[in-house]
């Protein structure tokens, strides 16, 4: 009786952030669990296409366009993760979803679906002994109210059984939003010295799974990265939710 009450209320409240209508084709969406796009948009590869059964850059998991053997695609070796895995492109059903996320921190069930296999198939990969979201600047949480990313670290906590760590990291300077159109040299140079370890003694000799919702160039990713190494970690991956790529790789 309880839990059927909880899921009404939740069900209630979830209903007043989603919309009735799907935010791609406008058509309806039956179900909460799909969040903002309905299931037609979400299981048409010509609109959200996931990177699932796709020839992946074995380093930074971008799709590398061959149907053989994957391999290091050469546009990453300056990344400092051993391992970078994405659900899918940042484009169509995806990247709706994480329009929203950054909006209101709830995760739905679509997006747990895409999550869980994508983790388990490269649990390998991003082996890790604790995760830790990319932290906002204070001033953009203020603005904000919450860390999209300590969503999507909530969740892959859950899905991988590994503790979240949400304080350990904190970004010290207030950057610039990365516009659409910024070359990766830009975005670097606009996150360099960006991120500060707090407690090294939580990361030093550890490996750290490093998420957040989207991967662009990696820059963030990147610099997150090297502060982490800096202060101990032996080893850095990192999830997000969706990979942007470049045409080159599509």
């Amino acid at each position: 009786m309880l839990r059927s009450t909880a899921r009404l209320l939740r069900d209630g409240a979830l209903s007043l952030a989603y919309p009735d209508d799907c935010r791609i084709c406008g058509g309806s969406i039956q179900t909460w669990a799909d969040g903002v796009a309905c299931a037609g948009c979400w299981e048409d590869p010509s609109i959200t296409r996931l990177l699932t059964n796709r020839a992946l850059c074995r380093k930074c998991g971008a799709p590398t366009g061959h149907l053989s053997t994957p391999a290091v695609c050469a546009l990453c070796d300056d990344l400092p993760v051993s391992a970078a895995r994405a659900c899918g492109v940042y484009e169509g059903a995806i990247e709706a979803s994480i329009v929203f996320l950054k909006s209101y921190p709830h995760t739905h069930t679509r997006l747990d679906h895409l999550m869980r296999p994508t983790f388990s198939n490269n649990e390998a990969a991003l082996a890790s002994d604790l995760i830790m979201p990319v932290p906002l600047h204070k001033s953009r949480l203020r603005e904000r109210g919450f860390n999209q990313a300590d969503t999507v670290a909530r969740l892959l906590g859950r899905i991988s059984g590994l503790r979240v760590e949400y304080q350990c990291m904190a970004r010290i300077k207030q950057t610039r939003r990365h516009r659409i159109g910024m070359d990766a040299r830009e975005r670097a140079k606009s996150v360099q010295g960006a991120f500060r370890v707090v407690r090294p003694d939580i990361v030093s000799g550890r490996s750290v799974l490093v998420c957040d919702d989207v991967m662009t160039s990696g820059s963030t990713i990147a610099e997150a990265a090297r502060s982490l190494i800096k202060s101990g970690a032996t080893r850095v991956s990192a999830f997000t939710i969706a990979r942007a790529v470049i045409r080159q790789q599509l």
